[in-house]
């Protein structure tokens, strides 16, 4: 007889979780379960007595126990997966129900933006969290990175034939399911030692002294790596390169230098060599556009005005000047007027492509090249490549 492996966690919330083990274990009929005492992780926002699940409000309340997820005595004729109250897809996080929706609907503070970086004084400064005086805000309304269950399964394509959600639609996804886009690729309901419920590191500024890609950012660069997909697009597999110092030394990951020439100052969290985060730029959820009308491809972040409708930032000159200038200030604009991760940005140096008026695409000079672990392109910026055969010379020093 085969039985199913499970283990006990006991939560913060005071009540007992069941998860599966992965695989079956064959054991005689009678025998008795082993089961495995597991500490409670300290991110856990489903089961947190105060902000954590409640799909059915009860008196005395329950919330954050398992009986929000996994029904008691079940709620249902037919029984359901591990005690689920519904089949454990994505409709078990976007259910809608008449005691409110947990993850159906966007988050009231999306999107996040400058502001809503934590500060020096923060666990993990630099990150985009809704916060009140460096205090993480608990509770879903307030997970401002979430444009909700209608943009995550948009299943519209640009012309340029790229999805606007891939992470839910595109089939060389990772699967834990039958092609949905679980939100199981990416997050352990019951918690983990990472924010968010997510399954591996995700956050802080960092890279400056890791030797290959930066640790911060493996739960993205584990998928657009080599061991990333086989189908996935020859752009997104290189990306764990262009991260690599080894391969492609100081301007790998856009990697930050201080210099009067680029900043006018630096919080203390961000040191010389760090390699801008992904989620700088991009949002894994999909987007809707920053005017909520126009969504961008390639999941760039909705987080920053003038990034609306960015669908062909490659190809599009006047696409991607309006995606560099949400970071970067022209040279004729204004030095201290914009910030990235708390670094007060300096206007670009001199050169004709770098003024307001210029219609030249950044990648021009840049880097548009996803056609090798090398290329220049937005991740590993490189050199300035002067049009019409003039002799390279180091990027903004």
């Amino acid at each position: 007889m085969w039985i199913v492996g499970y283990a006990q966690r006991e939560w913060p919330g005071g009540s007992l979780a069941v998860r599966r083990l992965s695989g079956a274990t064959p054991v005689l009929a009678l025998s008795v379960l082993a089961w495995v005492a597991i500490g409670a992780p300290p991110y856990d926002q489903h089961g947190d007595p105060k902000t954590g699940a409640e799909r059915v409000r009860t008196r005395p309340s329950s919330r954050g126990e398992c009986y929000q997820c996994h029904p008691e005595h079940g709620e249902s004729s037919k029984p359901k997966s591990w005690i689920l109250f519904q089949d454990n897809d994505n409709d078990l996080c976007f259910s809608d129900n008449p005691s409110g929706s947990c993850h159906h609907a966007r988050a009231n503070n999306y999107p996040l933006g400058e502001l809503d970086r934590m500060p020096a004084n923060a666990t993990d400064p630099g990150y985009f969290e809704a916060n009140g005086g460096g205090v993480r805000r608990a509770g879903v309304q307030y997970r401002g990175r979430w444009p909700g269950e209608r943009v995550w399964e948009n299943s519209g394509v640009t012309p340029t034939g790229h999805y606007f959600s891939p992470h839910a639609q595109d089939h060389d996804m990772p699967r834990r399911d039958g092609g949905q886009g679980l939100c199981l690729n990416c997050h352990d309901p019951h918690g983990t030692v990472f924010r968010d419920l997510l399954v591996s590191r995700y956050g802080g500024m960092g890279g400056r002294a890791a030797v290959g890609a930066p640790p911060e950012y493996r739960l993205c660069l584990s998928c657009h790596g080599g061991d990333g997909p086989s189908g996935m697009q020859v752009e997104g597999r290189f990306i764990q390169d262009y991260y690599d110092a080894g391969l492609n030394g100081e301007h790998a990951g856009h990697r930050i230098r201080r210099s009067p020439a680029s900043a006018l100052s630096w919080p203390p969290h961000v040191q010389p060599g760090d390699m801008l985060p992904c989620y700088d730029c991009h949002d894994p959820h999909g987007s809707t556009g920053n005017d909520g009308v126009q969504p961008n491809a390639f999941l760039l972040s909705d987080q920053r005005p003038g990034w609306s409708g960015l669908t062909n930032t490659l190809g599009d000159s006047t696409q991607a000047r309006r995606f560099c200038f949400g970071c970067h200030i022209p040279r004729d604009g204004m030095p201290g007027s914009q910030s990235v991760e708390g670094i007060v940005m300096n206007a670009l140096p001199e050169a004709p492509a770098h003024y307001s008026t210029a219609t030249q695409s950044c990648y021009d000079c840049h880097g548009r090249d996803y056609s090798s672990p090398n290329g220049n392109n937005v991740h590993n910026p490189g050199i300035s490549l002067v049009p019409g055969g003039g002799t390279p010379k180091p990027w903004d020093r």
